[in-house]
């Protein structure tokens, strides 16, 4: 047995995403461990786009979820010829939250996250789900950046940071 017995990779819609998933597959077959690709939907952010006065956003939810268990399963496909265990999960909720609550709850040894690479006002506005896992997360974080963004790189994109908690 390996250092790690899952790999839990936080996906969206990104290349760098794709990137994370292809790259933790590897690693899991290196190590002989299994890859829990997780996709959260974020019914604050979806609430706050539609108004307070909203009630909660039940149909709007099952489409992302439909969407992100889509993706899930197309990031799953693709990474099929690994050899890899690859489970899936859709999350609801804050991202952060239940990146790292997923996490916790199925045992991961190592979260893998792609990063937009987002700087100044971008990200001030919009956030980054990447530095809030690392800054949260029990376990050792791999962030990775698209191959565009380090050096053009053909196939897995360059971890970009590494976190460890002792």
């Amino acid at each position: 047995m390996g250092m790690f017995t899952t790999i839990l990779v936080a996906v969206d819609e990104s290349q760098a995403a794709g990137e994370a998933a292809a790259l933790a597959a590897r690693l899991a077959a290196e190590d002989h461990a299994g890859v829990l690709l997780v996709n959260v939907v974020d019914v604050a952010k979806l609430i706050s786009v539609a108004g307070y006065d909203t009630p909660y956003p039940v149909e709007a939810v099952q489409m992302l979820q439909t969407a992100g268990q889509q993706l899930l399963d197309e990031i799953k496909a693709a990474n099929a010829s690994s050899g890899v265990k690859i489970a899936t999960a859709i999350g609801e909720g804050d991202a952060i939250d239940e990146i790292v609550r997923l996490a916790d709850e199925n045992g991961a040894g190592l979260i893998c996250i792609g990063t937009h690479g987002r700087t100044g006002l971008a990200r001030l506005f919009v956030g980054s789900v990447a530095e809030g896992v690392v800054r949260r997360a029990d376990v050792p974080v791999l962030v990775v950046r698209p191959a565009s963004e380090n050096g053009g790189s053909k196939g897995l994109g360059k971890p970009s940071a590494a976190k460890s908690r002792e």
